[in-house]
């Protein structure tokens, strides 16, 4: 993902560089001939220079080696994913074969988690046992 937002952050930086000096010399002469109404030009002027400074923010924040801030560069992006995902409960796939007790059929999912699923000995889909 990294790579992903330097890359990103190099490709507006070169895109937003020509609309940038286009729009300054259309304008720039807009202004020597006295025309009114030169605004369009100074605004693809600043929506440039906008996506130009995001650009760079990308590049910078997301360099493969670091940007010199503690905590940007000890963030893990994988790691609080793998995190969050955790909080979710994965429920066994409907075709899995568990053991069957007092009419309920249970299985530990993932296998030596603690986390056993319960569902009728006739099946259906899988319920987490809560203690």
């Amino acid at each position: 993902m990294r790579d992903l937002r330097f890359s990103v952050g190099l490709f507006l930086i070169v895109l937003s560089i020509p609309f940038f000096s286009f729009s300054g010399d259309l304008r720039l002469e807009c202004i020597i001939n006295d025309n009114d109404n030169c605004n369009l030009y100074k605004n693809t002027q600043i929506v440039s220079l906008l996506t130009m400074t995001i650009g760079m923010l990308l590049a910078i924040l997301s360099r493969p080696g670091g940007t010199g801030i503690d905590l940007l560069d000890k963030f893990d992006e994988e790691k609080a994913f793998d995190e969050i995902s955790l909080g979710f409960d994965d429920t066994p796939p409907l075709n899995s074969v568990g053991v069957v007790e007092q009419g309920y059929e249970w299985v530990e999912h993932p296998k030596g988690s603690g986390t056993w699923f319960t569902r009728p000995e006739s099946g259906g889909s899988w319920t987490k046992y809560d203690d």
